[in-house]
């Protein structure tokens, strides 16, 4: 539900009932700076989307319709499964809106309210979602501008999805930054702004960063790091005063964690992490320590006494994570006990458990990567029997054959079921005797990608980058004379991640899980990074 907290502006006529267009209103669900939000059904495709409406006021301030068609312009530009996907913009009756994907779920804001701050897996997967959204949008050249726990939407499957971006700007040096705020005004929230946006200087990816870090010190602690009887001392805060160690109110945590989160808080730009990939490199080592038992928590003191981790939290915050180090038996059971608390629990269970709910599932044995928040249990049961339905049937057609394939593997993926992930992969490669060439091919590459992405979530960064540098780089036999062969080999790659959507997010995702266990922020050869980057519809081919 995009743009969901609280309401500062006039209140505004309730629009419920009625038809803009394509589109019937159901109800309102929110309010933001800039005008409603409604839960609508578009009739012509019968289904449910968010409609954002600016504020009747503003439909005449050239400032907000230029910023309005600037949020437009920046989300359509972006199509990543973490960040809310823009439908189209339109006006009806002198009322201007924006057509959003609806998601079903609530925003961190609302979740912590509730329930208070998450088990520490659920967190790092919040964490390790929103850093993907957040790596695509700096890629795209986008700054956020207004990263914070109501612009974080998570489901009950903790599938997260960044949104908002009516506060966001360009950056990239082909596209000149448009200034949209008057001499003096800043954008914002105080809660989560950075120094430098709060002195209205200008702000680049790495605001982003500082926003997201106070969003996961309020997620870690369950409060802001600065609070004040004013928006205007809360700011000043932001620019003058250190927060108190996350390490003093979360003891319990990983000091690697800790240090993480203040130095994405650094008041210099230059102190922080400098892009979206270097956190999600520290992420993953820090996933990498907790899979081993490895990590050093806060609570290191004798008879459990929270010891003093200031040190190897701002020694963290200088440099990046602190050494490894071991503590004893005991806190590696203390800390399984800690991860075992996902386990045996559905994952409605525990995002809406009771907030006075302390009951300790039977432990599991966690897999290795980072923690995936889903029950022991299969999570799609049935639609994995309408897709080995569809697969068994033997009058399936190859595309339809090949695309029940993909969507079985990545179920498979995303379920850490590798095996089975790689037996159904392994299968479409070898698919297609009997097919079209052209079905064939796209079977043959389509698993290929599929055993690539698989190996990635094996943690085997080289191998799995050498089988996708020779996918990109195998030719493709002639389907006809006059078939130029950069063509052909288009047809196979990026013509198949643009028939399969989820396919090209999951090459992406395997391919920046191994840039980050291979601690480098661009994959050679070049072949590598221009995979890593999905194709969009007209953009350039490989």
């Amino acid at each position: 539900m995009p743009d969901i907290q609280p309401q500062t502006a006039p209140s505004q006529p309730d629009l419920t009932g009625r038809t803009l267009g394509d589109f019937h209103i159901l109800r309102k669900i929110g309010a933001g700076g800039m005008g409603q939000v409604y839960l609508a059904r578009q009739t012509s495709l019968n289904r449910e989307v968010a409609l954002k409406l600016l504020r009747g006021e503003l439909n005449t301030n050239l400032t907000a319709l230029a910023r309005f068609q600037a949020e437009a312009q920046a989300v359509a530009k972006l199509n990543h499964p973490n960040i809310v996907h823009i439908h189209q913009i339109g006006e009806t009756d002198g009322l201007r809106y924006m057509v959003l994907e609806f998601v079903e779920g609530r925003n961190l804001r609302e979740y912590l309210a509730r329930k208070g701050p998450p088990d520490l897996p659920i967190t790092l997967s919040v964490m390790r979602q929103v850093t993907l959204a957040l790596q695509k949008a700096h890629e795209q050249g986008i700054v956020h501008r207004d990263i914070k726990p109501e612009n974080i939407l998570v489901t009950k499957k903790v599938e997260v999805k960044v949104t908002d971006f009516g506060l966001s700007r360009f950056f990239s040096a082909d596209t000149p930054a448009t200034n949209l705020t008057q001499s003096g005004v800043t954008l914002g929230t105080p809660l989560y702004m950075s120094p430098e946006q709060v002195q209205g200087h200008a702000v680049d990816n790495r605001s982003d960063i500082y926003s997201f870090g106070v969003t996961c010190y309020h997620l870690l602690s369950g409060e802001p790091p600065f609070r004040g009887a004013s928006p205007f001392e809360v700011a000043l805060k932001h620019v003058q005063e250190q927060p108190r160690l996350l390490a003093d109110l979360r003891p319990d945590l990983p000091v690697e964690l800790c240090g993480l989160i203040h130095k994405m808080m650094a008041k210099n730009p230059d102190d922080r992490y400098q892009s979206a990939r270097d956190v999600l490199r520290d992420l993953v080592k820090l996933r990498d320590g907790l899979a081993l038992g490895t990590a050093n928590l806060a609570l290191t003191q004798e008879n459990g006494r929270p010891g003093d981790a200031t040190e190897p939290a701002l020694a963290l915050t200088r440099s990046g994570p602190a050494p490894v180090t071991r503590s004893g038996p005991w806190l590696l059971i203390a800390f399984a006990c800690l991860l075992a608390t996902l386990g045996g629990v559905a994952l409605d269970a525990v995002l809406h458990r009771p907030p006075d709910s302390h009951t300790i599932p039977t432990p599991t044995t966690p897999a290795p990567g980072l923690p995936d928040v889903r029950s022991p249990t299969k999570l799609n049961t049935t639609r994995e029997r309408e897709l080995l339905v569809v697969l068994n049937d033997e009058g399936t057609k190859p595309d339809d054959a090949i695309k029940a394939s993909i969507e079985l593997g990545l179920l498979y993926l995303k379920e850490r079921r590798l095996h089975e992930a790689n037996e159904r992969f392994d299968k479409l490669k070898q698919k297609g005797a009997d097919w079209n060439p052209v079905a064939a091919r796209t079977a043959n590459v389509a698993g290929r990608l599929g055993l690539a992405a698989v190996l990635a979530h094996e943690n085997k960064p080289e191998p799995s980058n050498k089988l996708f540098l020779e996918v990109v780089q195998d030719q493709p036999p002639k389907f006809g004379p006059s078939t130029p062969k950069v063509d052909r080999a288009s047809v196979t790659v990026s013509w198949t991640l643009l028939r399969f959507p989820d396919l090209s997010h999951a090459v992406s995702d395997a391919l920046n899980r191994n840039a980050a266990n291979l601690g480098k922020t661009k994959l050679d050869p070049p072949a590598l990074e221009q995979l890593r980057a999905p194709p969009r519809v007209g953009g350039k081919k490989d």
